[in-house]
């Protein structure tokens, strides 16, 4: 008698030898850092509980010039004036992020995986990656309009898709100013960046880094560093006149820049220390260079120097993983729910220290891409949006 897995399943009797064995290790996923939330970038100020709701920095101006005294052979005099000691405030507002979940309690106790811990682990790495995307639109637009979940889950309103860079909050209106905006070739506007279709080339970033100097950003470990995606970097790579420069550094024997083409991908390069943005903001022509794209043609490369943005808090409240709230809120317990509420803020600081590059870039779709496998970057959104 044949046992093949088809005379068992055709048979009654045989289909009582057919066994479920479940494999209780998750399949791998997409995992992203969501590098801009990282506080080796963002300046990280905290406002102390009960002192307020927004807070005030201050940047000191530099002193005038001193001036040589007349006739120094004489009895000499004082300057007719004298110099001034002057500021720039800048002030922002927190905001809150907020999010939570319900958990059935019979769900959890017969569950093969505890869905608390599951919830308590991907709860924070959302609101990291989310941290991630607010500091680039800071970037980008200063602020974007937040996004609203509907009662079934489905979005009203959409994020990232209006920049809101003015906003009343607290019953004042606060605007958000975003990093210094320039598009790859030396393109002027957006239209022409996106008619000619401008890769990102060397000579960008030549430009940019001496611009930056030139500003007086503060270098981060020595050197300015560039956030940009893999389909950026891939064209980066590509550039003729990038590739002469490698190839003469690595003609002088530089291990680093050699494993790091090998690679493709150049950790620190003539000025710039390269990180790659694993989320990275996209742009299409149709939705414009204020609108975050699901997988667009055009890419955003952020570069930047030290103190040039930052991400605001509330006392203990910290960048790490947040005080969740697990409440019963039923009569009989049968369900919990696990939420949080944090307040946060990211902002650009200082203008003149920190750019967005806007650039086309060659592959821009990920494997295996159809209408019905989009892979949302990041976040799977609602199906509606």
């Amino acid at each position: 008698m044949s046992n093949n897995l088809s005379t068992i399943l055709d048979s009654d009797g045989g289909r009582l030898a057919v066994r479920e064995y479940l494999d209780e290790v998750f399949l791998e996923r997409k995992e992203e850092q969501g590098v801009l939330a990282n506080t080796a970038y963002a300046m990280p100020k905290a406002i102390p509980d009960h002192k307020g709701q927004y807070i005030e920095m201050t940047r000191k101006d530099h002193l005038r010039r001193p001036q040589n005294m007349p006739s120094p052979g004489g009895s000499g005099s004082d300057p007719l004036s004298g110099a001034v000691l002057g500021g720039e405030k800048v002030k922002v507002p927190l905001e809150f992020i907020h999010e939570f979940l319900k958990i059935g309690t019979v769900a959890n106790m017969t569950s093969w995986i505890d869905l608390e811990e599951w919830a308590e682990h991907d709860l924070p790495e959302a609101l990291r990656k989310r941290r991630h995307e607010k500091m680039q639109n800071a970037l980008v637009v200063g602020r974007m309009k937040p996004g609203v979940y509907d009662a079934n889950g489905d979005l009203s309103t959409a994020f990232d898709a209006e920049a809101e860079a003015t906003v009343t909050l607290y019953g004042f209106s606060w605007t958000f100013q975003p990093a210094a905006v320039s598009y790859a070739g030396g393109a002027d506007t957006w239209d022409d960046m996106v008619t000619d279709g401008n890769k990102l080339t060397w000579d960008d970033l030549k430009r940019k880094r001496v611009q930056l100097s030139l500003s007086g950003a503060p270098k981060i470990n020595g050197k300015y560093v560039c956030v940009l995606s893999d389909a950026g970097m891939y064209d980066l790579l590509s550039d003729g006149e990038m590739g002469e420069a490698f190839g003469k550094a690595m003609q002088g024997g530089s291990k680093p820049l050699i494993k790091g083409v090998e690679d493709q991908w150049i950790a620190s390069f003539a000025g710039w220390h390269f990180v790659e943005d694993d989320h990275p903001f996209t742009m299409d022509s149709a939705g414009g260079e204020e609108k975050r794209a699901e997988w667009g043609d055009y890419h955003a490369a952020f570069c930047f120097g030290g103190s040039s943005f930052g991400s605001f808090h509330l006392g203990g409240y910290g960048k790490g993983k947040p005080k969740f709230k697990v409440q019963d809120i039923t009569l009989t317990g049968y369900e919990k729910s696990i939420g949080y509420l944090v307040p946060d803020q990211e902002a650009v600081v200082n203008p003149n220290w920190c750019a967005v590059i806007k650039h086309a870039v060659t592959v821009s779709k990920p494997n295996n891409y159809s209408a019905d496998n989009k892979q949302l970057a990041g976040f799977e959104l609602p199906s509606a949006v």
